[in-house]
């Protein structure tokens, strides 16, 4: 089994997942996961209606929708433990959205999110915070939102019942090459072993959408998924979970 999800669908990056998408049709990938960030700050009205339309015509056809943040955008400083506000300087400087939220602005963004969806005729079941980083609190916000999973960097944690599902991360993070290179060296020397000494099943692929078209990193990410559709079934988080 095989799981792509394609991050940051927004406004802004709308040309990019277009892109992404059509190489993922190419390569049989169908049902895949959009990770949507409604609420993108300082969006014209018609790219948001596009935003909008890619939404329920993917779901339409199968894509598993996730809410990825509500504006992918920090608004203050970093929450959380030493090592999670160091990750976030390191590759998500001004994103981590949900690390630097309190509780009302959580419930608020949450909700939010689930009404956009909900009026677009998705019922979200997962919620992936930008940068896969959190407090302590979000857990517990999101299930009394309604969602039934968490995203993380490490793979799914069920939220009705705690329990972990590990699936290890392979992917792009459309950032600077630098970054590139130190996501990389992460998935050879713990992501890799790690899930080989785990056995997680299915695989887990990501894809971020800013430079795609023109990105070495990503173009190395696509063809690992081609050559994984050619043995693995695409399917999407519910269906890991329902299976």
């Amino acid at each position: 089994m095989l799981i792509v999800a394609v991050h940051d669908v927004a406004p802004s990056t709308l040309g990019e997942v277009r892109w992404l998408l059509s190489r993922l049709d190419q390569a049989g990938v169908r049902p895949r996961v959009l990770k949507v960030v409604p609420g993108e700050p300082g969006a014209a009205d018609d790219l948001r209606d596009e935003l909008a339309a890619l939404v329920r015509d993917e779901a339409a056809a199968g894509s598993e929708v996730v809410l990825h943040g509500w504006t992918h955008r920090a608004p203050r400083r970093y929450r959380g433990s030493a090592a999670d506000r160091l990750r976030a300087r390191l590759f998500a400087p001004d994103a981590a959205e949900f690390l630097a939220l309190r509780s009302d602005e959580v419930r608020t963004r949450l909700a939010s999110g689930r009404q956009w969806l909900a009026g677009l005729g998705v019922d979200a079941a997962g919620f992936c915070a930008p940068g896969w980083l959190w407090t302590a609190e979000l857990p517990a916000l999101a299930r009394e939102a309604g969602f039934r999973y968490l995203v993380g960097l490490r793979g799914l944690l069920v939220l009705g019942t705690g329990q972990r599902i590990g699936l290890a991360p392979t992917g792009s993070m459309g950032g600077r090459a630098i970054d590139e290179l130190a996501w990389r060296l992460g998935e050879l020397t713990i992501w890799r072993p790690l899930s080989a000494l785990r056995g997680d099943r299915p695989r887990r692929f990501f894809l971020h959408p800013q430079g795609a078209s023109s990105s070495r990193a990503c173009a190395r990410v696509l063809r690992e998924v081609e050559r994984a559709a050619r043995t693995h079934r695409p399917i999407t988080f519910t269906e890991l979970l329902d299976g």
